[in-house]
């Protein structure tokens, strides 16, 4: 007979709680995210609602790839700056990070708080980039389904916080308990 490793769970519910609180915590530099965030959707939504008017002054087989060209750069800026920026807010937290593991936090654990941090950032910087762009958009006289727009923000701003997020926390968790509490910051 093995012996029975005893594996500690972390509740989803006491997850969100920790990185709610983390939220509140550190509430300047997650600004930074969700700014970045909420630039790039507004700036991606009221293209979108423009493509019309940008239509006429454009050959029509060339207004899908302009828009699609002008997606993908809000997307790469949006994901840059909310990696480096990710970056920095867990490189602060190592401390914190290597007293959760010397408790018994596993690796998995640090990495899906740190996973739901950046989503629940990204997610609120799509809704106020939705929000914003669609002001914008409708402002200028553009025209388009807000609801299908609201799907793309949000769609857009959880890949970017996915992608963004999934490097810095993948580090972080990989951390044994001595070398984050020996990092200084």
């Amino acid at each position: 007979m093995g012996k029975s490793e005893e594996k500690t769970v972390l509740p989803f519910g006491e997850a969100i709680y920790m990185v709610l609180h983390s939220i509140r915590l550190r509430l300047g530099r997650i600004l930074v995210v969700i700014i970045a965030i909420t630039a790039s959707i507004a700036y991606m939504v009221s293209l979108d609602l423009l493509s019309r008017i940008l239509a006429s002054s454009i050959p029509p087989n060339g207004v899908g790839i302009y828009l699609f060209l002008l997606d993908l750069t809000a997307f790469i800026v949006a994901a840059a700056g909310t990696m480096n920026s990710l970056l920095i807010m867990i490189a602060e937290r190592y401390h914190e990070i290597g007293t959760m593991k010397s408790f018994g936090a596993r690796d998995i654990h640090i990495f899906e708080l740190l996973m739901i941090e950046a989503l629940i950032l990204t997610i609120i910087g799509g809704f106020l980039g939705y929000l914003i762009g669609l002001g914008i958009g409708y402002g200028l006289g553009g025209s388009g389904d807000p609801v299908f727009l609201l799907g793309k923000a949000i769609g857009v701003a959880v890949l970017i916080g996915l992608i963004s997020a999934s490097y810095p926390s993948y580090q972080a968790a990989r951390m044994s308990p001595v070398e984050a509490l020996r990092v200084e910051v």
